[in-house]
Formats: C-alpha cells, structure tokens, sequence
C-alpha cells in the first residue's frame, strides 16, 4: 500500500509531461453560442467579412511562409562528380525548397451569435 501511495504522485507528474493543450478545432469551438463581440475580442477584426442570406461569415487567415536552403553533400551517394541520387550534377546534395502552410478559420454568425465553424488548410 505505500508503494502505491508513492508511485501515484510519481505517475501524475510523469503523465503531466504528455499532457498537449487544446486542439485548434477545440479552441474555436468554445466561441460557438457566444456573441460577435467576444469573438472580435478575442480574435481580432476578420480577415473578411460576407452577408449571406441572413448570416455573417468571418473569416481569419494565417499563413507561415518557410524556405530551407539547398546543400551540397559529399559521400558514397552524393560525390563530386557521380551524381548519387539527384543526377550527375557536380557535388550532389538537395534543391532549396519553400513551401507555405495556411489555415483558414470561417464563423458563421446570426444575429450576432456565432453559430457554427469551419476550418480549412494544411495547417488547421
């Protein structure tokens, strides 16, 4: 029985490391019911805004824009003058790449009262 007194603690902290916050989709979910202010209270004015057929959508952009730079490698797949993996180009290595990643938060509102969201991109 002490054993198990002292492991709990011990197993409560150890699991406390794993613990991850709220998803993306969780969080925005919590503005549903609630009115446009506290949504652009919390959120900011939109990104854009439509009337539609009695509703209001607000729509919040984010996107990341990242670049990692090429290399050159030497090596049993990259030497000077075999080509490894990437053909025969001098040196071998990888091509720079950029790449973005982007979400879109839309809430749909009536009558100043968020109704419902969607969420959309690579990044959500």
């Amino acid at each position: 029985m002490r054993k198990l007194i002292l492991a709990t603690p011990l197993a409560a902290v150890a699991l406390a490391g794993c613990a991850v916050g709220p998803s993306l989709s969780e969080q925005m979910s919590s503005f549903v019911g609630r009115p446009e202010s506290v949504l652009v209270a919390q959120l900011g004015v939109p990104d854009r805004r439509i009337h539609v057929g009695g509703l209001t959508y607000f729509a919040y952009e984010h996107r990341s824009f990242h670049y990692e730079s090429g290399s050159f490698g030497y090596g049993p797949f990259y030497g000077p003058g075999f080509g490894g993996f990437y053909g025969p180009f001098y040196g071998g290595g990888f091509p720079a790449e950029a790449y973005t990643n982007e979400c879109t938060t839309t809430f749909a509102l009536k009558n100043k009262i968020v109704q419902s969201f969607t969420l959309r991109g690579n990044d959500c």
